[in-house]
């Protein structure tokens, strides 16, 4: 039972920090003016939860999206970073919106709740999203089934 308390408070916490960072202006990205990358998404269970790898063509994961069912959190991690980042900004035909970062062994990290609409804005961009960062040119990945497929799997 203690357990389950610690859970809900660190899940709490981390959506509050999330919430806090938002609130910088997100970074301009015009998709409409930019091509998605080319790679290919990639879908795979793991144990507690499932994740989707965009890999380029040079074989390089650039983008990691990551169920942990257990805290029905959803990880954006972009891969290959130099340095840190306060935050990770996502952008889709929607919108776009800063989401408080991690950075560890080249990983910049966000994460957000299962049911947070930027996940269904996400999905339902037209063909294609970008993640940035402070310092570092958007990456525009495209819209596939894989990343959203991640999403549901959280959900469920």
């Amino acid at each position: 039972m203690r357990f389950r308390r610690f859970c809900a408070a660190a899940t709490a916490l981390l959506f509050l920090t999330a919430a806090t960072a938002q609130t910088s202006a997100p970074a301009a990205v015009d998709l409409d003016a930019v091509q998605a990358a080319v790679g290919n998404w990639s879908y795979r269970p793991i144990t507690g939860g499932s994740e989707a790898d965009f890999v380029d063509s040079g074989g390089h994961v650039r983008v990691t999206v990551r169920c942990n069912r257990t805290t029905r959190a959803v990880s954006i991690v972009r891969t290959g970073m130099t340095g840190a980042a306060p935050y990770l900004t996502v952008a889709t035909t929607y919108g776009a919106r800063n989401l408080a970062a991690s950075f560890a062994a080249g990983n910049l990290t966000a994460a957000v709740a299962a049911n947070d609409p930027l996940l269904d804005d996400i999905a339902f961009s037209r063909g294609k999203w970008a993640i940035a960062n402070a310092g570092v040119g958007a990456l525009v990945v495209p819209s596939w089934a894989e990343a959203p497929r991640v999403f549901e799997d959280c959900r469920s």
